[in-house]
């Protein structure tokens, strides 16, 4: 019996030796605790004005919050005495964390690049952008994936190593795009003349930029027709009409100067319309019922 309270009277002054460390750490921890969670609310707030920063904020408040609460608990361990606790902590969580890359790389590697995309990215959201064959309108941006909506309302997450990895175009970064169409016109027709009238017809359509300058440029020469492709700009970001909208005004532009001079034109080598009611009609005649003829390669 002597013993047992010999015992529990020697644990006691170990206690009462150990105690001002045990409350120093606590402290000490508490205060820790307290700092990461205001430093992460106002690194959350420093991060909500950042248009870049913005859609991970959250994980970069919680990356912030754990990074300081670790360093706390590391910290009061050492003032405990535990300081040989600490090591072992660092050491299997380095341990862990290798175990863990190799384990799953593949989310290591997703995680890590978008880490490196929060701080270097190359797109926002609501912007258009192309990766691989894939082509769609940004609609959230993780740190694993991206979300992309493609034009047949269909929902993508891309992995962020994919974005990383793979060369990215971005159509919005500017607004500026250069769309390009192609068209058939006969070989009857001078290159020349058809050249000016789609230049002319495409600069005259509302929205074009006139700065790039339109031009149109002898693709190929085919069986039937001599193909002509139609180059010109447009500003997303200050246009109404979209970009779907301006290439139809242009096309449809095109086509009716194309109609109204006369000339046999078309999209395809197999099939062409014939705007003339006959060889001998010119624009302006007295015949106003043009007959339309296939032309067939």
């Amino acid at each position: 019996m002597e013993y047992l309270i010999e015992s529990l009277r020697a644990d006691w002054q170990a206690f009462l030796r150990f105690a001002p460390r045990l409350i120093y750490g606590l402290v000490l921890l508490m205060v820790f605790l307290l700092v990461a969670r205001f430093v992460g609310r106002f690194a959350a707030s420093v991060f909500d004005r950042s248009r870049q920063l913005r859609p991970n904020k959250r994980f970069l408040q919680q990356v912030v919050t754990w990074s300081i609460s670790g360093l706390g608990i590391l910290l009061a361990l050492g003032i405990m005495g535990f300081g040989g606790i600490a090591a072992s902590l660092l050491a299997t969580g380095g341990v862990v964390a290798i175990v863990l890359g190799f384990a799953f790389r593949e989310i290591g590697e997703n995680f890590l690049a978008g880490f490196f995309l929060t701080f270097s990215r190359p797109f926002e959201l609501d912007d258009l952008i192309k990766t691989g064959d894939l082509t769609g309108v940004v609609r959230s941006i993780e740190l694993r994936s991206v979300h992309i909506r493609t034009f047949d309302a269909c929902d993508v997450f891309v992995p962020s190593a994919q974005i990383f990895r793979e060369p990215l175009y971005n159509y919005t970064r500017d607004g500026l795009r250069r769309p390009s169409f192609t068209v058939g016109v006969a070989y009857d027709d001078e290159p020349e003349q058809v050249i000016a009238l789609l230049e002319n017809a495409t600069r005259s359509a509302a929205g074009v930029l006139a700065e790039p300058h339109p031009f149109v440029t002898v693709q190929e020469f085919d069986d039937q027709f001599i193909q002509y492709k139609v180059f010109f700009w447009l500003d997303e970001n200050h246009n109404e009409r979209g970009y779907i909208g301006m290439c139809n005004d242009v096309k449809i532009d095109c086509w009716r100067a194309l109609r109204d001079a006369g000339m046999t034109f078309s999209s395809e080598v197999s099939s062409g319309i014939d705007i003339l009611s006959t060889p001998d009609s010119k624009p302006g005649a007295d015949n106003k019922t043009p007959v339309s003829k296939g032309v067939s390669s």
